[in-house]
């Protein structure tokens, strides 16, 4: 991208003047919830509601044309019936903005002649100096910039390393809620919708030399220029990972993608093997997405051999058996292993092979820091997986205490506990960590243990440890960051 064009898009990003047009006055329309975003997630430029009507909308002055406004403006947001956009964009021209978002439907994606002609007249005028996110999109979001998509006022105000690109603005804003989730510092989410102007190419050739932006996400249902876009990606991992999720591989997708975008899908293994040699990770969904930038945010390594540690016989087998099928190994431990973590175990019946079934998923905090220690000195492993139920420690074990007529200890101190310990073994060794909080809340009274699961994954993350919700998708999350970071040497 020449610099320019960078530099224009840059002033998207990071708005002085942002003008709003559309629905400024209609209670609930997408064009004051857009307005409202911006206001309640603190947006600090100057807001500009534009309606031929006047009048006021939350403390803000509407002004009746763009002419009015005197600061500067370098983004519109455009909420308007189809056939008023194309007035609305020469105005947008005329007035010198950088881009502007357009929400508004009824375009390509429709199916008739109508609709493309008017997307086709959208890109005439941006194809003059005016650079168009959209139309039939929920627009773009910068925590530097302070700025939100639809309805991202709840996402985090931490800049970070990870972009996301989505033609669905649903995905995107349930990536920068997953993001916040997962301690995912964002540096731009941009829902484009049809991409009449800004296509997944131009955005990720953006990205590329963006100074904010060191993973890349994409959410994808077809792209114009397959070649360009390969190349493009082929260029940008070696420096960046890219993690893809393409949609409209299959019939019925690639139908339901035509009605939504007006875009066609394409072939899943021919996709596959095309996404594996530009050295992207090909992903189906946004949890498989996740846990790949989550893994590549926290996993500083590729990882091949893990050790696991955990309660129960079945969690060793059906490990093992996600492990061979994600081609990753679970080495037996030695004998001189075995034999110290056998000292922590005096009845028989339990696994130190690796697994290591630790029979009970309540053992002392002292002896799950002390089993991690063995193994992480030890072994010859990459990362190690550590198992824990969260409803049998937070809500089972605590009403046996009761039952015995002793108090509980404090909610959360069991893994509070072994957080500064993990960390500094991950830091001593050089070896990686992963914490499953494995939340089975079934009953009414479980919300506590959502509760304790996100207090702890926090303070994980904080450490640089990893947290998943389940065992598989860890491994998951393993094999796909470990053929990114492989595949691109």
């Amino acid at each position: 991208m020449k610099p320019q064009e960078h530099q224009k898009l840059d002033s998207m990003f990071k708005p002085r003047g942002l003008a709003l047009f559309g629905g400024t006055t209609t209670v609930v329309s997408f064009g004051q919830l857009i307005a409202l975003s911006q206001i309640r997630y603190g947006y600090q430029g100057r807001l500009y509601p534009i309606s031929s009507k006047g009048g006021e909308m939350a403390g803000l002055r509407i002004y009746k044309s763009l002419g009015e406004v005197e600061g500067p403006v370098d983004l519109a947001s455009i909420s308007v019936p189809a056939k008023a956009v194309p007035g609305i964009l020469t105005e947008c021209l005329n007035k010198g903005l950088a881009g502007v978002q357009i929400h508004s439907s009824g375009f390509a994606e429709t199916g008739d002649r109508e609709g493309a002609a008017l997307e086709a007249e959208i890109a005439r005028i941006a194809a003059k100096g005016l650079r168009v996110v959209g139309p039939n999109c929920f627009g773009i979001h910068c925590p530097r910039g302070g700025i939100t998509l639809l309805p991202g006022s709840g996402f985090s105000k931490e800049p970070g390393p990870f972009a996301m690109i989505s033609q669905s603005g649903g995905v995107a804003t349930d990536f920068g809620y997953e993001a916040r989730f997962l301690g995912l510092g964002v540096s731009k989410i941009i829902s484009f919708g049809n991409g009449c102007d800004l296509d997944a190419v131009e955005l990720l050739d953006y990205l590329a030399d963006d100074p904010e932006t060191g993973y890349i996400a994409a959410y994808l249902e077809g792209i114009g220029e397959g070649r360009r876009f390969l190349e493009l990606v082929r260029k940008i991992t070696p420096e960046k990972p890219v993690v893809i999720w393409k949609g409209g591989l299959t019939p019925l997708g690639g139908r339901a993608a035509l009605s939504h975008t007006g875009s066609m899908g394409g072939e899943a293994k021919v996709w596959d093997g095309a996404l594996f040699q530009a050295g992207a990770a090909s992903v189906q969904g946004l949890d498989e997405m996740m846990d790949t930038l989550a893994a590549l945010k926290y996993l500083k390594t590729p990882c091949q051999k893990i050790a696991l540690l955990g309660g129960g016989g079945a969690i060793g087998v059906f490990s093992s058996d996600l492990a061979h099928r994600y081609g990753l190994e679970i080495p037996t431990f030695s004998g001189k292993t075995q034999k110290r973590l056998r000292k922590f175990f005096p009845t028989p019946g339990n696994s130190m092979a690796n697994p290591l079934d630790t029979g009970t998923p309540a053992l002392p905090v002292e002896t799950v820091q002390a089993l991690a220690r063995e193994i992480l000195t030890r072994e010859p492993v990459d990362v190690l997986i550590i198992i824990m139920l969260l409803r049998t420690l937070e809500v089972e074990l605590p009403s046996f205490y009761r039952m015995n007529g002793m108090d509980p200890p404090p909610v959360g101190s069991y893994l509070k506990g072994l957080v500064k310990t993990l960390a500094g073994l991950k830091k001593e060794t050089g070896k990686e960590v992963i914490m499953v909080l494995d939340n089975r809340a079934y009953m009414p009274e479980d919300v506590a243990v959502e509760t304790v699961s996100r207090e702890m994954r926090g303070l994980f993350q904080a450490e640089g440890v990893a947290v998943y919700p389940n065992t598989e998708r860890a491994l998951r999350g393993i094999w796909h960051a470990s053929k990114v970071r492989t595949n691109r040497k």
